[in-house]
């Protein structure tokens, strides 16, 4: 099994729970549709949210994919394959919530208050499950290797 330093793990577990907190301002953000929406969360995310899913899927390609690709479990190496086919998709659906978000600040959006709350809700919650599944493979794969305790 391939090791992994620390300090990559833990900028990755800091990357997930940023995603976790963008997921947070973004559930504020639909639950306040239409007119009582954090403008200043508003503002910071229509001009973020693509790119710190970006910056997480390069670290997950560089610390977590490896991990699953050399493992001797298949479906770990598995996971890995569909994990890396949903990052595209990830980072088209991260571009439709910029562009939802800035419409909605500049209050021409051309989707119903309804429309861009359940964009907003099938993304971050998309995204929760993502960043929660990934977390629990790193702690599985700390449990497939005890040699390797950097993992945790």
């Amino acid at each position: 099994m391939t090791s992994v330093p620390e300090s990559d793990l833990k900028h990755l577990r800091e990357r997930y729970s940023r995603l976790l907190e963008f997921c947070d301002l973004l559930e504020g953000i639909a639950d306040g549709l239409p007119n009582d929406f954090p403008r200043a969360h508003c503002q910071m995310l229509a001009s973020s949210v693509a790119d710190l899913l970006r910056a997480t899927h390069v670290i997950e390609d560089r610390v977590l994919m490896p991990l699953l690709l050399a493992s001797d479990h298949t479906g770990l190496r598995m996971a890995a394959e569909r994990l890396q086919q949903e990052h595209e998709f990830d980072h088209q659906a991260a571009m439709e919530v910029e562009e939802a978000l800035h419409d909605l600040l500049l209050g021409r959006s051309r989707m119903s208050p309804d429309a861009t709350g359940y964009l907003l809700r099938s993304f971050f919650e998309s995204v929760r499950r993502h960043v929660n599944a990934e977390q629990d493979l790193l702690y599985l794969l700390e449990d497939i290797t005890p040699t390797n305790r950097s993992l945790h």
